[in-house]
């Protein structure tokens, strides 16, 4: 389910389902994408990752939904890591310890 007008772009390819959010996570767009994601999740999939190469800002929200969607997967089984992470976003992800649980790649 890939549109080039959707906030969110989520492929699956085999047992990995990719989500990539084309808006950056902030209190105004969170919560469509939070619906979106979830959709996407109820896929069985043994692998997620979140692509955040288009996001340049993400907030206290943001990072809520972040670790709703890892524990979802850890729920479910399957791993959880984001990529494409600018060096903004890394450091408040590092303020929160986020990569003690799950791997995350920058951009």
């Amino acid at each position: 389910m890939t549109t080039s007008k959707a906030p969110l772009a989520a492929n699956l390819k085999g047992e990995v389902l990719r989500l990539q959010p084309k808006v950056d996570l902030v209190a105004s767009t969170v919560e469509a994408q939070r619906g979106s994601m979830m959709k996407a999740l109820e896929a069985r999939q043994s692998a997620v990752v979140l692509d955040l190469a288009k996001v340049d800002q993400i907030d206290s929200l943001g990072i809520t939904l972040v670790l709703g969607l890892f524990k979802t997967c850890q729920k479910s089984g399957a791993t959880f890591a984001i990529e494409g992470v600018k060096p903004d976003i890394m450091r408040v992800f590092r303020l929160f310890n986020l990569p003690k649980f799950f791997s995350i790649l920058e951009a």
